[in-house]
Parts: structure tokens; sequence; C-alpha cells
């Protein structure tokens, strides 16, 4: 007899497939808009560099004449009855203490004042006087109208001061008024000077002899007030080491003493 062996049923586990949920669908409303993330680049403006401003230096600096002519009062250097002024106000009270005829001068940077038409004279009314004003304050480098009493008679001469880099200060006399570049009747000593030296100087010049002595009917000049403002110069260049130049032109002599009509100093 046979037997057979009962052959096992192997189970199998049945195979369930897992459900997957399907996403839901999203709704455009509910989609944030996400905005790339780009690069900003600032524009920079080229910021232009600026002109180098080119300075340039005046060719002189020249004292005002109010300091000027302050000086030649401290070391008593005898001066015409003067006032400056800005406007017809000032001008007004300049006359009424200059009075008539009076010279009017412009005031300002200005070296030359004649090559300019800055120097009217023998002015002889208000109404003149307040024509040539407005002429020369107009003038360029003008600030101000220097007022003079009229100097009459007497002979113009020259009187200055130079710092020379070879003799350091040097003190000049010479002839004066518009023709003094042309003339080379000139005198020098160096500063400190002594009395004798300004008497030396004085005879030196050729012109001395003119003046001196009396010229076209003029009454000589007395030699005292020119030595005195000789030495008063040099005593000026000595006190002032920054001043360059100093120019008393003209200087007026006459019989009883010496004008200084207009002064120039220029500064280093």
């Amino acid at each position: 007899m046979i037997f057979f062996r009962k052959s096992k049923k192997r189970s199998y586990k049945k195979r369930v497939k897992r459900k997957v949920k399907k996403p839901k669908k999203i709704k455009r409303k509910n989609i944030k808009k996400i905005k790339p993330k780009v690069k900003i680049i600032k524009k920079v403006r080229k910021v232009k560099k600026p002109k180098k401003i080119k300075i340039v230096k005046p060719l002189f600096n020249k004292m005002s004449d109010e300091k000027a002519f302050n000086i030649l009062k401290r070391y008593r250097i005898t001066l015409p009855h003067y006032a400056f002024c800005k406007n017809e106000k000032q001008l007004s009270l300049a006359l009424k203490k200059v009075g008539f005829p009076c010279v009017m001068k412009v005031s300002g940077d200005i070296i030359h004042k004649t090559d300019v038409k800055g120097v009217r004279t023998n002015i002889e009314n208000e109404e003149e006087a307040r024509k040539n004003f407005n002429e020369l304050i107009k003038i360029k480098g003008s600030d101000k109208v220097l007022v003079q009493k009229m100097i009459k008679g007497g002979y113009e001469i020259i009187v200055g001061g130079k710092k020379d880099p070879q003799f350091n200060r040097v003190v000049a006399l010479g002839a004066g008024g518009i023709f003094t570049e042309f003339l080379k009747d000139v005198s020098f000593r160096i500063a400190p000077l002594s009395r004798r030296d300004a008497e030396e100087m004085l005879r030196e010049v050729k012109f001395s002899d003119l003046i001196l002595k009396g010229f076209r009917g003029q009454k000589p000049a007395n030699p005292d007030p020119i030595i005195d403002t000789i030495l008063s110069v040099s005593r000026i260049m000595e006190r002032y080491p920054n001043i360059k130049e100093l120019d008393i032109n003209p200087l007026f002599a006459t019989s009883t003493k010496a004008i200084a009509a207009d002064v120039r100093i220029i500064l280093e």
C-alpha cells in the first residue's frame, strides 16, 4: 500500500496594493508668486573731479594808500591836507576839510596812476569834483578816491627806498614827476643813513644845482626839509623789513618845506 505525503500548501500573503493619496489640486489663487532673486546693481554715477584752480599770485603786493600815508605821518614827513572817500557823501565831507583848489587821485591796486588817467588837478568847485569822483571810482582796481589840497609851486623830486638782494636796504634820491624812469640822475646810499650821507646825496644829483639856486623865477628850495625826508625814509626802511619798495613821488621841495604829495609802498 502506497502512502502519499500530503503536500503542504504554501500560504501566500495577499499582496495589498497601498492606495496612494493623490495630491490635492492647488488652486492658482493660493500660489504665491516667487520672485526670482535678481542681483540689483546700483549704477554709480561718476563724479567728475573738480578742476584744479590755478592760484595766480599778484605781480605786486601794494600797501593801501591810507596805511602808507599814516606811516609817513608817523615819521613826521609833511603831507598836504587830504581825505579818502568811497561815496559822494564822504566826498562832500572831504571837500569841506581840504578846500579848493584840490587834486583828486584814484586809490587802489594801481601802480602808475597817471597811466590810467587817475589824477585830476586844479578842481575848483563841488560840481566838478563830483564829476571827477564818478569817473575815478569806475577805473579798474579803484576802491577809493584821494582828495588833496593842491600844492602850488615847488620842485618835484623823488625820495625812495628799496630792498636790494646785494646791498639789502637802499635809499634813493632823484628827479621826480612823470619823467622819473627816463632820467638817470639818481643818488643811492645803503641804510641806515647819517645826516652827512643825506647831504652828500643831495650834492651828487645834477638837478640840485637848479633847485638850490632857483630855476625859472622860482625861489631856491630849502635843503634841510629834503635831507630830513631822506633820513625819515631811511628809518622807515629799517623799521619795516617787509617793505620791498617805497616811493615818495612827487616830493614838492619849496623855499620853506618839502611836501610828500603821493606815496607808494610795495610789500614782499
